[in-house]
């Protein structure tokens, strides 16, 4: 175990960092932000990266980049074989949200809560990627930033994501947010780490407009989209059933993607990515909208799709 520390916004973060392979520049470095709360946490983001395991055969690592989870989750994170792990031990909160009153008579006396990284996920989020992009090959040529409530569900999917990259053509999303400014998602963003690092890109979010008044509202990982167009550059966004409803016709009734998530296809009309959504809310048992996948089933359902083998019909 390496202890190291980086400087991210002005803040020092202290990390423990275990290396379990490095490859090439050539390779894709994935890089997933964890966060973990409870058991149902963990196993979400546990089938999140044996699906990466499962189904990916071009080069790549696996970075894991744990946000200051409480011990007893973090440390089942140790039992995954094959992924760099990455522990910041830091609570990433953002300087710029001030911290909510207590509630009761230590609120009425201007008492804060303790600095908590959940009165700004999305900040929390882009310090994790932040770290990661810290660690791997510096020559590395390109980045995927993932969810941890994602799963990818065939073979040659990071592949295909690679294959709509081109010289003008420099990220690649499996959807876009189509609120605010209408970036690529970072559940599922590839994007060419050299020109980030060139145009000075960050992953911090610009929510309210706190990070810089002069620029657009924006979530974390958004300035991808919105520096790489304005420096002249093009995004593509995968087909999926976020943007286009009208594509879940594509799936058939009944088959093992019929399932109320996000769905994001290749060029075959085949289903390569899934995105669960709400993850964080869902494992806090904050969210459980009438019709949605809930955290529990998702777990559930994964495992299923991990233990389908190639060659084995999935429709």
């Amino acid at each position: 175990m390496e202890l190291l520390s980086v400087q991210i916004d002005g803040r020092d973060y202290s990390l423990e960092v275990r290396r379990a392979n490095q490859s090439a520049a050539q390779s894709v470095k994935l890089l997933v932000p964890t966060f973990l709360v409870s058991d149902i946490g963990f196993h979400i983001a546990r089938v999140c990266i044996e699906s990466i395991k499962r189904f990916t055969r071009c080069e790549h690592e696996i970075w894991v980049i744990d946000n200051n989870s409480p011990e007893e989750h973090y440390r089942k994170l140790l039992d995954i074989d094959g992924i760099n792990l990455v522990r910041n031990t830091c609570e990433p909160v953002n300087p710029r949200v001030p911290l909510p009153k207590k509630k009761g008579l230590l609120g009425l006396l201007g008492k804060k809560e303790a600095p908590s990284q959940g009165i700004d996920g999305s900040y929390a989020n882009a310090i994790a990627l932040e770290i990661g992009m810290r660690l791997i090959n510096p020559d590395t040529l390109t980045v995927l930033a993932l969810h941890s409530d994602t799963l990818v569900t065939k073979e040659g999917w990071l592949e295909y994501l690679r294959s709509k990259m081109n010289d003008r053509v420099r990220a690649v999303g499996c959807f876009r947010d189509n609120i605010r400014i209408n970036a690529l998602h970072i559940s599922g963003l590839l994007f060419d780490f050299q020109l980030y690092k060139r145009l000075g890109v960050s992953m911090l979010p610009n929510i309210r407009q706190r990070l810089n008044e002069g620029l657009p509202e924006y979530d974390v990982g958004d300035a991808v989209s919105y520096c790489f167009e304005k420096n002249g550059y093009s995004l593509y966004g995968c087909v999926n059933t976020h943007n286009d409803t009208k594509v879940i016709e594509w799936v058939a009734t009944g088959s093992v993607y019929d399932v109320p998530v996000v769905r994001v296809f290749n060029d075959q009309r085949e289903v390569v990515f899934l995105h669960l959504g709400r993850g964080t809310r869902k494992v806090a048992g904050q969210y459980n909208k009438e019709g949605r996948l809930l955290a529990e089933e998702w777990v559930d359902y994964a495992e299923g799709i991990i233990g389908v083998w190639p060659g084995d019909p999935l429709r």
